[in-house]
């Protein structure tokens, strides 16, 4: 399984370094700019997690705590993804400014609520119930979002396809977890639902920014 988890996470990596370096040549980071933040914070910690897990096992104390963070930052980055590509679905709408309002505090006071009640004395464990609320929130948003850009009748179609890239994450990492916590039987299947929706997600964003418009010479 070594060789496996090697591979898988070397087509990660590369393809989340495909996916800033289209990015970059486009600027579309101008747009888009949680997600080339999150983007930037996930090839960042991906490859920092494939050293301490697959060559520095010893450590694990170390990287799993390492892991709960970076996930609980890679989440909150992903509400800020969502939450920034409802602002452009919604940016020429002026009737929707307050329901905007309300949407973005009460999140935020979702985010601030949760940081406060999943407090424990044990920094992993708290960063794990923390990510957990965050990507609860994230997956509903994302739904949304996803409902509202399915009724547009718009030629960028960019948003559509990254809020899909996330769903189908979102729910494999939902799916994947779930499976690890039945049954030490099911571990293996979980973590590679856990792979796959996140390379297809990775996928979905790439082939999305082929269809941004070229930065001018």
């Amino acid at each position: 399984m070594f060789y496996f988890w090697l591979v898988t996470g070397g087509i990660g990596i590369s393809l989340q370094a495909l996916l800033l370096s289209r990015m970059m040549r486009r600027r579309a980071y101008r747009d888009y700019p949680f997600l080339f933040a999150y983007g930037c914070v996930l090839l960042v910690t991906t490859s920092l997690e494939a050293d301490a897990f697959l060559f520095n096992r010893p450590r694990i104390g170390v990287a799993s705590s390492f892991y709960w963070v970076a996930d609980a930052l890679r989440q909150a980055l992903l509400y800020l993804v969502v939450t920034g590509l409802w602002s452009r679905t919604e940016a020429n709408r002026k009737r929707s400014a307050k329901a905007r309002a309300v949407f973005v505090a009460g999140s935020a006071l979702y985010v601030g609520l949760s940081f406060y009640f999943t407090y424990d004395r044990s920094f992993s464990y708290w960063m794990t119930q923390f990510s957990r609320n965050l990507g609860f929130l994230a997956v509903i948003l994302n739904l949304v979002l996803w409902a509202a850009l399915m009724t547009r009748k718009a030629e960028d179609k960019i948003p559509l396809m990254i809020s899909g890239g996330m769903g189908i994450q979102m729910a494999g990492k939902a799916l994947g977890h779930s499976l690890r916590q039945m049954s030490p039987a099911l571990v293996t299947l979980g973590d590679l639902i856990l792979v796959f929706s996140h390379l297809l997600c990775l996928w979905f964003w790439w082939q999305a920014f082929g269809r941004y418009p070229p930065a001018a010479a």
